[in-house]
């Protein structure tokens, strides 16, 4: 009996590390850009200067945005979650007049720049939101996630926590 335990275990195990070595040398690494914050970048959005030879996106409402990135028509923005817009100086003075209303919350916006892995830049971007990930899985091809707040949730959802918590709070007079 002991035998036929040692050889499943030895079979077991040589199929792990089988398994843990074809992970490892399936999964390449895919290159990684950056998304950076830039003040001249900001000034493009809060001045409605619409970028020529850039395509527009944006997270959100189409009339009031949470995040808009300006992608260089040199690469292609790879997407499940940024939807495409045909860009106006009309459409961007629309969000800038949004974006001013609501900017004395506790969030503000800020603007960026996004760099391809070789450091060229690809594109721009303006939100309340100044932490994403950037990457090219093949050649000027880019993929760019929903941006975050430094605390890794979007900008505001802390303060609709604490008023739903408020709302929901059990009276202590029972």
């Amino acid at each position: 009996m002991k035998t036929h335990s040692s050889s499943i275990f030895f079979l077991l195990s040589l199929f792990i590390c089988f398994t843990l070595l074809l992970i490892s040398g399936c999964s390449s690494k895919i290159p990684n850009g950056a998304w950076q914050v830039d003040r001249e970048a900001q000034k493009s959005f809060k001045t409605a200067t619409v970028l020529p030879d850039h395509t527009y996106y944006y997270l959100g409402s189409s009339s009031a945005p949470a995040s808009v990135v300006a992608i260089s028509n040199e690469f292609v923005l790879r997407t499940r979650v940024w939807a495409r817009v045909d860009i106006s100086e009309n459409i961007l003075r629309g969000w800038r007049q949004w974006h001013t209303a609501i900017e004395n919350s506790s969030c503000r916006y800020f603007g960026g720049v996004i760099l391809a892995p070789d450091g060229r830049q690809a594109g721009v971007w303006y939100s309340q939101n100044i932490i994403n990930t950037v990457r090219m899985p093949e050649p000027g091809v880019l993929e760019i996630f929903q941006p975050v707040s430094t605390s890794g949730r979007e900008c505001g959802e802390r303060e609709r926590e604490r008023v739903f918590q408020q709302a929901w709070t059990p009276s202590r007079s029972l």
